[in-house]
C-alpha cells in the first residue's frame, strides 16, 4: 500500500465502507484475524537494505517483510468507519454459507459491477497472518517506518479530498451519481 492505498483488497474493503454497501457490514470469518501489510517506501527500503548488505547475505536467503504488527479485520472495519463517516462501524459475522450463497448471486448477477468477493474468499477469511521479521531486522538491519493504522487517516483523507481521482489510481469506478455530478 502507500498514501493512495493502492492495494487491491484495501481499495474495495474502504469503497465498500464509504458507499455504505450491504457487505460492509458482514464478514464471514473471525474478526480477530488479519494480515501483515506494507508500504511500499518500506518495501523500497528493504531491497536497498539487501542491495548494499548482498555481500553479507548468503545467495539464498528468504526474509519475511512486513509490518510486525498483524492489522485484525474487525480493527481495519472500525478504524475505516470511524475515519470515513465518523462512526463506530459495527461488523457482524455471519455463516460461510450465506457468504458463499451470496457472493455467488453477486458474481451471477449481472446488475452488479465486478463484485470483488469471490465464493473461494470465504474459505480464507479466518486466516490469520502474523510476520515474523526478526532475520530482516538482524540480516539487513531492516525495519518497516510505517504502521497501515497510522496511514489510513491520510489514506482516507486523500480518498475523500479528490474521490473520483483515488477510485481511479485504485482501478475502481466512481458510484453512477458521483461520476453524472462530476460531468455536469
Amino acid at each position: 500500500y502507500d498514501d493512495d492505498c493502492h492495494s487491491i483488497p484495501l481499495a474495495r474493503q474502504m469503497q465498500r465502507i464509504r458507499e455504505r454497501r450491504a457487505t460492509s457490514k458482514v464478514y464471514p470469518g473471525d474478526l480477530k484475524c488479519g494480515q501483515s501489510f506494507l508500504h511500499l517506501d518500506d518495501l523500497v527500503d528493504a531491497i536497498q537494505c539487501t542491495v548494499e548488505k548482498r555481500g553479507d547475505l548468503s545467495p539464498v536467503q528468504p526474509l519475511l517483510i512486513g509490518e510486525p504488527q498483524t492489522v485484525s479485520y474487525g480493527t481495519l472495519q472500525e478504524e475505516l468507519g470511524k475515519l470515513i463517516h465518523g462512526e463506530k462501524w459495527e461488523t457482524k459475522s455471519i455463516p460461510k454459507t450465506v457468504a458463499k450463497t451470496g457472493a455467488w448471486v453477486q458474481d451471477k448477477l449481472p446488475i452488479v459491477d465486478d463484485p470483488f468477493i469471490k465464493p473461494w474468499m470465504i474459505d480464507l477469511a479466518d486466516d490469520h497472518y502474523d510476520l515474523d521479521i526478526s532475520k530482516a531486522r538482524q540480516q539487513l538491519d531492516w525495519e518497516p517506518r510505517h504502521r497501515l493504522l497510522d496511514v489510513l487517516p491520510t489514506m482516507v483523507g486523500r480518498m475523500q479530498a479528490e474521490p473520483a481521482r483515488w477510485y481511479e489510481v485504485n482501478g475502481l469506478k466512481l458510484p453512477d451519481e458521483e461520476a453524472a455530478a462530476l460531468s455536469t
